[in-house]
Parts: C-alpha cells; sequence; structure tokens
C-alpha cells in the first residue's frame, strides 16, 4: 500500500507539473518569448601604422607610438610600415524585457564579442556586458558588468578606432552595483566597483586580487546636469588596492595605496552637429587602459614592507562630428605626466612611466546607408618620452608620432 501511495503522489506531482507548465505557457511564456531582442553588428578593421606602436588585440587597439630602439648600426628598429585586418570587435547583443518586478520596469542585457579577456586570447569569445536593471519613475538599479562610471555611455569620444578615445578616455567594464536618482533636469549616481578583466598592475602582474585583498569596493559618485541639447556632468572616483600580502622575506603585510580622480563633461548635441569634452585629474588609472599606475615609495630592508604613491595625470579630450548619412569627425585628446604624489626607488606598475605627455589628433569620414557603415580615419599619436626621475616626473623627453590609417566596414542587424 505504501508503494501505490508513493506512485499515486509521483504521478499526481507530475500532472499538477504538466498543468501548471500550460497554464503559465498560455499567460506569461508566449509574452516573454516577444521581448527577447538579438542586435549587433559585423564588423572588418583594415589598418596601416607609419610605425611599431603600443597597442593590444595583435594592435586593434592602439595607445601610441613604441620608443625608438637602435640597432648597432643606429637603425631604429621600431620605425617602418606594418599592417593588420581583424574582425574581433564583431559584437552580440541580448536585451531581455518582462513584467515589472516590484513595481519597477526590469531589463535584462547580455553582451559579447570575439576580442578575448587577454592578448593570448585573441579572437575568443568574452563577456563585455552583463546586467540586471529596475527602472522607477525617479530611480534605477543596476546589478552585473558594465561600463565603468567614469566611461560615461552619455559622453565618449564618437570615433572609428577600437580604442574609442583611449589612453585620453577611460575604456573599462566592471562589476558593480549602480544606483541612479533622478530629479527635475538633474540625476546623481553612486556605484560600487569591483575588478575583473580590466585590472590594477602589481607584483604578479595584472590581476583583480589587488582590489579584493584591499576588501574596499572602488566608489564613485556622479553629477548630470542634462537640459534640452546639453550636458553637463561632474564625478569624483576613489579606490584602495593591497598591492601585497607577503613580501618576499616572507612577511605578511596589508599596507594599502588609496587613489583618486575628479571628472568634469560636456555634450551638445542638436539635428546634425555634435561637440563633447572631458577631463580627468586622476591617479592610478592603469586599468582603465590610461597612463599612469603607482610606484614603489619605500621598501623596509630587513621586512621587505613596501609603501607606494600613486601617479598623477592630466587628461583632456575634445570631439566634433558633422553630417548624418555623412558624417564627418575630429577627435583630439592630450594627456600629461605630474609625477608620483611621493618619492619613489623606482619599481613600477605603470602603462607608459616614461611618457611625459601624449597628443592624439583624428579626422574621420563615416558613410551611413541602412545598417551598412564605411568609414575612414586618420590617426596621428605623438608620445614625448624620456626618463623619469625620483618624483616620476620626466627628463630630456623627445617626441616619437605615429599615423595610423584605418578602414572600417559594419553592418548592423536588430530582429
Amino acid at each position: 500500500m505504501m508503494r501505490i501511495g508513493k506512485w499515486f503522489g509521483i504521478i499526481a506531482l507530475y500532472f499538477i507539473f504538466q498543468f501548471g507548465f500550460l497554464q503559465l505557457n498560455a499567460q506569461g511564456i508566449n509574452d516573454l518569448k516577444q521581448h527577447f531582442k538579438l542586435t549587433g553588428f559585423i564588423k572588418s578593421n583594415y589598418w596601416l601604422d607609419s610605425r611599431k606602436v603600443e597597442g593590444s588585440r595583435e594592435d586593434l587597439f592602439l595607445y601610441y607610438p613604441k620608443k625608438p630602439v637602435l640597432d648597432i648600426n643606429g637603425n631604429d628598429v621600431n620605425s617602418g610600415i606594418n599592417s593588420n585586418y581583424s574582425a574581433i570587435n564583431t559584437r552580440l547583443t541580448l536585451t531581455i524585457t518582462g513584467p515589472d518586478v516590484l513595481n519597477a520596469h526590469v531589463t535584462g542585457l547580455i553582451e559579447s564579442d570575439y576580442t578575448g579577456v587577454t592578448n593570448a586570447d585573441v579572437n575568443g569569445l568574452r563577456l563585455r556586458h552583463a546586467y540586471i536593471k529596475l527602472k522607477w519613475a525617479n530611480d534605477e538599479l543596476m546589478l552585473g558588468q558594465y561600463w565603468h562610471p567614469m566611461f560615461v555611455p552619455e559622453v565618449f569620444p564618437e570615433v572609428l578606432a577600437f580604442n574609442t578615445g583611449a589612453p585620453f578616455q577611460p575604456f573599462i567594464r566592471n562589476p558593480l552595483v549602480s544606483y541612479k536618482h533622478y530629479f527635475g533636469d538633474f540625476s546623481v549616481q553612486a556605484a560600487l566597483i569591483m575588478q575583473r578583466d580590466n585590472s590594477s598592475d602589481g607584483p604578479i602582474g595584472r590581476s583583480a586580487i589587488y582590489m579584493q585583498e584591499a576588501a574596499i569596493p572602488n566608489s564613485h559618485l556622479q553629477l548630470h546636469y542634462k537640459k534640452n541639447s546639453h550636458i553637463f556632468g561632474a564625478a569624483v572616483d576613489f579606490k584602495i588596492i593591497q598591492p601585497l600580502s607577503i613580501t618576499n622575506l616572507h612577511v605578511k603585510t596589508d599596507e594599502l595605496l588609496p587613489s583618486t580622480s575628479l571628472m568634469a563633461f560636456w555634450k551638445y548635441s542638436k539635428d546634425k552637429v555634435t561637440l563633447q569634452m572631458k577631463s580627468i585629474y586622476g591617479q592610478n588609472l592603469t586599468e582603465h587602459l590610461m597612463l599612469g599606475g603607482y610606484v614603489v615609495a619605500t621598501r623596509d630592508s630587513l621586512t621587505g614592507i613596501e609603501t607606494y604613491t600613486p601617479t598623477n595625470h592630466l587628461f583632456v579630450w575634445g570631439g566634433m562630428h558633422y553630417g548624418e548619412r555623412y558624417r564627418f569627425g575630429m577627435f583630439g585628446g592630450f594627456a600629461k605626466n605630474f609625477g608620483t604624489s611621493r618619492d619613489n626607488i623606482g619599481v613600477y606598475y605603470t602603462k607608459g612611466a616614461d611618457v611625459d605627455y601624449l597628443f592624439r589628433l583624428a579626422p574621420s569620414f563615416c558613410f551611413h546607408s541602412g545598417p551598412l557603415r564605411l568609414g575612414s580615419e586618420i590617426e596621428f599619436t605623438a608620445a614625448a618620452i624620456g626618463t623619469p626621475d625620483l618624483h616620476g616626473r620626466i627628463e630630456k623627453s623627445s617626441l616619437t608620432s605615429n599615423v595610423r590609417l584605418l578602414l572600417v566596414a559594419a553592418y548592423f542587424f536588430n530582429n
């Protein structure tokens, strides 16, 4: 009798489940399917450089030209034309919308491309964005992975290059919790951020472990003002990392490195015209794919315990674009190294430790015809490269430049 009762219970649960599933399918699943949207683009890039460059992803992502290196005959081994072709930043985006939850409109997004997580993983599928967003009348909560708030999706360089204005503009995605509140023409954003693919440099190379072991999320506060055709904004960003947990003399250490960055931006967009500018004065921004990082300030000879000092850099960029079907543009960027906050002993965890200043001019043209985009851009990038002193400032620098011709073809799709 017990065995019969057991099987009767199983069969009853089966039919209850089937009935419930059919009811759910009839009431909701078909509707949910209508809210799955697949978008993206197929993109091809061809480029020609006048010399070797500091870059990533087979140099599709350009930072600045490599400094001259002379062979035994006095010839610069980094000079000379080189070129490449790539389609790795082809992109897929899945957007999901569903019924309201907690009186909020809920959306989800998953986005990937084929640029890989590291240079060794080029052509590998990687996660760009993945988040859940809850939107109320005046509030918005985002949970997941998205652009770091210093990127500012509303105000970023409208260039054809994959670098999107880096190293003058932040280029970084992070796991984060972001909250926005809208009041009138203003909005305020507060975010807590950790590191993943874009991470700080340190004694074991680039790794998210330096922020994990500090156990304090990167914190960010940003204010927006949007009125008619204008956007104004300002932000402060603060983070702490712990470069070492144990010294090379096997002594436990919990020495932390704090750093602060300030940012301001503006955008004007009306009809066929777009004008925008951004300025950042920041410390230790290497994970943003910008110049800078930090340096060892002191090292105790008995314990190996180190203290650290951040680099200080100014970044300014501006862009203007005109047109719709035929769109013309100009981007300009400038970065300046102001050295470290304290004297240092010369052990650098930075990008461009020997760069005094850097600038770029990039005119572009793009033809739009339905889902097809055909464009060309010329990037002239010049770096003043020298030797850092005990304050991280550059002495006896000389200018090295590169010209990149970029040709782009992209086909956008939307289901």
